[in-house]
């Protein structure tokens, strides 16, 4: 016995030499690896019959397609007064298009075990499909319904109207969005196109008609101010005439002129803007103003140091402000580039005991 404790106590003797002499040391940060090599996939372009622009990247590693029909129109497009027609428009294209109700257009899709949404932000907007890759041929000519023949039901708009001014109404009521659209407000101010909420005010909500929506898809859905990109288990070649079926005979003129969005002017002093929301478990503190356009050379430089500003998790406001302090469940801070100088914001909700003007 014995010996036995002995030679367990000599085992144990050695793990811990063998454990310390392991250890990291952590009096200084450890160096870093070489940077991951980058391979890009190629991407495949090409043109249909009519024009419009095809990108395909071939990705083999599973049987599913990702479809993208991107229109260069969103929410930056939005005529003045009708704030919000590029958002609703793009909602209500699957609320009804050719041949089908909405119901038979969802029914349709999960038959074919796809997903076909919409979606419109500042300075685009898209119908997009994800689709087994076996079942592509059958999903298209649905996805070239929604958004070629959008039929654009008014019962369908009444009740998208609904929805959205139920969303206003909850959105007065959430500290984060107050104070979100709040700060949109007082650096563009409400006639800019970035003061105001992508879906739009109550007021162009409550006035929108069918006819709006269809002057805005008139205008913006046209295939020269569109292209289609393709990822996913198919080849160029192979996809091209499934595509030259359902899109290849859309017809339609020149490209729409796109809003030119410019920067409002610097205040001269640092303002201070408080809105009160009683009861609020904390203060929603927003500080910026407006950051600069998507084409700017300074694009790659920016996005470094904001990734180290507050950017990311690690960035030096969180760590501040979460990590050393307690204050907040998370800051950070965001460049949001768009056409026209979109906001730059360092934002976090703060402990309303914790906030303190100076």
């Amino acid at each position: 016995m014995k010996r036995g404790a002995l030679a367990v106590l000599a085992v144990l003797g050695v793990l811990g030499v063998l454990v310390q002499a392991q250890a990291p040391d952590r009096s200084k940060p450890p160096q870093s690896g070489p940077p991951p090599v980058l391979k890009l996939p190629a991407i495949q372009k090409r043109t249909l019959s009519n024009g419009l622009r095809i990108w395909v990247v071939e990705r083999h590693e599973v049987p599913i397609v990702q479809v993208n029909l991107v229109v260069l129109s969103g929410t930056g497009d939005d005529p003045t007064g009708k704030f919000g027609a590029a958002s609703l428009t793009a909602s209500l294209l699957t609320e009804g298009a050719g041949s089908r109700s909405a119901l038979q257009i969802a029914d349709a899709v999960d038959f074919l075990g796809a997903d076909l949404v919409t979606n419109s932000g500042s300075d685009a907007s898209a119908v997009r499909l994800n689709v087994p890759v076996a079942r592509l041929a059958d999903a298209l000519p649905i996805m070239a319904d929604v958004a070629l023949r959008p039929t654009f039901p008014e019962a369908e708009l009444q009740r998208q109207r609904a929805q959205r001014l139920t969303q206003v109404i909850q959105a007065r009521d959430d500290p984060p969005s107050i104070g979100q659209l709040g700060f949109a407000r007082v650096v563009y101010g409400p006639t800019h196109r970035y003061g105001t909420a992508q879906a739009g005010s109550a007021q162009t909500i409550q006035a929108f008609t069918v006819d709006d929506v269809r002057a805005f898809y008139k205008l913006a859905y046209e295939p020269s101010n569109a292209a289609i990109i393709v990822v996913g288990d198919v080849t160029a070649g192979g996809v091209q005439p499934l595509l030259e079926t359902s899109f290849g005979t859309w017809q339609g003129g020149p490209a729409p002129r796109h809003t030119t969005l410019t920067a409002p002017p610097l205040p001269a002093a640092r303002q201070v803007y408080i809105i009160d929301k009683p009861g609020a478990a904390q203060s929603q503190v927003r500080i910026g103003w407006a950051g600069v356009a998507r084409q700017t050379p300074d694009y790659f430089p920016i996005t470094v140091m904001n990734t180290v500003l507050g950017g990311a998790f690690s960035s030096r406001l969180n760590l501040n402000l979460r990590d050393k302090h307690g204050y907040t469940y998370g800051a950070q801070s965001q460049f949001d580039m768009r056409l026209g100088p979109g906001p730059f914001v360092a934002a976090a909700g703060i402990q309303s005991d914790k906030t303190r003007m100076r």
